[in-house]
């Protein structure tokens, strides 16, 4: 679900070799030459950052700036050499998973970081945003967040209201939805969410069960699936997946379901903003479509992916200084809007004030939305994450997601008819040998 933003903790920001340029903003009078890596690749989008760039540097002339865009998947490999190498760029844009996987790497300034979050107002990012890219003894950033997709429950308002159906929210709710649309006689059904071994299973139940204060690993960082927390949720999302449709479910059943109007509910990112509009009539389905996130039982949780812009902190004070003055240009609300409208629904601004902003607003995609456009953008105030507690990413979440463990612990309680209480555990012990093997 590459667009639909459904993407795992692997997927990412790339880049390649950094060229070290000559300074500048010193008694020479020398251009700082600064490279920003990212991984928009669409030919649309990087001559939408090329436009950026030009004005950028015709206000700031005495920095110049490369784009470095990469297909998404090289990260691995390009960042181990780069940093072996001590060649890397000023400004490295990444999603927040990724970022803190190299937080032991002492790569980010977290302190300039800081400087920019704050010259902003930290009160004008969304809270989920924030905390995602703070460090664990809170006193510095390791990112600065610029967009993020959230995910929930997209629902048809409209025949909400003629059922006289509270909106999904609650695990409640939602059950009672989908039994009272669910028509499989009818090729009808109440919700799709994921039931197949993919990640797609494993965001869409992880919602379910941080909503219940279910997490994988427990405050010390240990292994701790098989807790009383998430067997509940376990047991929850085998009763609710009684009505998708038969078989595996993934994303693209999901939206294509949706779509074609074969059931009211379905969990899905963002991204499926633009598909509403130009998928049917004059945006119809669009103006009839609500998303409902977070989702709310013990907790509140809403799933979600954040992109953040972080300096790099082994290159020059030179290129500190640059990359401070880029980084804030483009968090500036004229500029960032320009940005999420490469991707409207998929780039949701990470402040507050830029979702509310009638210019933001005015853009093909989101007028259909009208209000609710800059409600889908503060699911971020919620955001959680399996890999995330306490503010830090546990190391070992990557590769637990890479094997579809958690996907396919669901996938055969439901296809199989395991119970909660054992699926909990062939979880837990196979997330062990994951996290075993990589520490040998």
């Amino acid at each position: 679900m590459k667009r639909a933003g459904l993407l795992t903790l692997s997927v990412a920001f790339l880049f390649s070799t950094l060229t070290t340029g000559c300074m500048a903003g010193n008694e020479s009078g020398n251009k700082v030459e600064i490279q920003y890596w990212h991984t928009q690749t669409e030919e649309d989008r990087v001559k939408q950052i090329d436009r950026l760039i030009t004005d950028f540097e015709k206000k700031h002339p005495h920095i110049d700036v490369k784009q470095v865009q990469t297909p998404e998947g090289d990260f691995p490999a390009k960042i181990s050499a780069s940093l072996a190498a001590n060649h890397m760029p000023a400004i490295i844009e990444g999603s927040v998973a990724q970022i803190q996987q190299l937080s032991n790497e002492d790569v980010w300034d977290t302190q300039i970081n800081k400087e920019i979050i704050e010259g902003i107002g930290k009160n004008d990012f969304y809270d989920g945003a924030l905390n995602m890219v703070k460090t664990p003894d809170g006193k510095g950033y390791y990112g600065v967040p610029l967009h993020g997709w959230v995910q929930g429950i997209w629902y048809r308002k409209d025949l909400f209201k003629e059922k006289g159906l509270q909106p999904p929210t609650t695990w409640e709710n939602i059950l009672k939805a989908a039994k009272a649309f669910h028509n499989p006689g009818k090729n009808r059904y109440g919700i799709v969410t994921g039931t197949k071994k993919d990640d797609f299973t494993e965001q869409t139940f992880s919602q379910f069960a941080l909503s219940n204060g279910a997490y994988v690993f427990d405050k010390k960082g240990n292994v701790h699936f098989n807790n009383r927390r998430m067997v509940e949720a376990l047991a929850y999302y085998k009763k609710l997946v009684r009505y998708t449709p038969p078989g595996s479910e993934t994303w693209r059943d999901a939206r294509d379901l949706y779509l074609n109007e074969r059931t009211p509910m379905m969990m899905y990112s963002s991204y499926i903003m633009t598909d509403l509009v130009n998928e049917s009539k004059n945006g119809e389905l669009a103006k009839k479509t609500a998303l409902a996130t977070p989702i709310r039982h013990t907790n509140k949780a809403t799933f979600g992916i954040v992109t953040a812009l972080s300096v790099v902190s082994i290159v020059s004070d030179e290129e500190k200084q640059a990359a401070k003055e880029f980084i804030q240009y483009l968090m500036k609300k004229e500029t960032n809007i320009k940005y999420m409208h490469m991707a409207p629904g998929g780039n949701n601004p990470a402040r507050k004030s830029v979702a509310k902003d009638p210019q933001y607003l005015d853009n093909q995609v989101l007028r259909s939305f009208g209000g609710r456009a800059s409600q889908i953008a503060a699911g971020m105030e919620d955001l959680k994450q399996f890999g995330f507690r306490d503010g830090k990413l546990n190391p070992h979440m990557g590769d637990i997601s890479a094997q579809f463990i958690i996907g396919e612990a669901v996938s055969e309680m439901i296809e199989n008819n395991w119970s909660p209480e054992y699926t909990a555990k062939w979880a837990e012990k196979e997330i062990k040998k994951v996290v075993e093997s990589s520490e040998r």
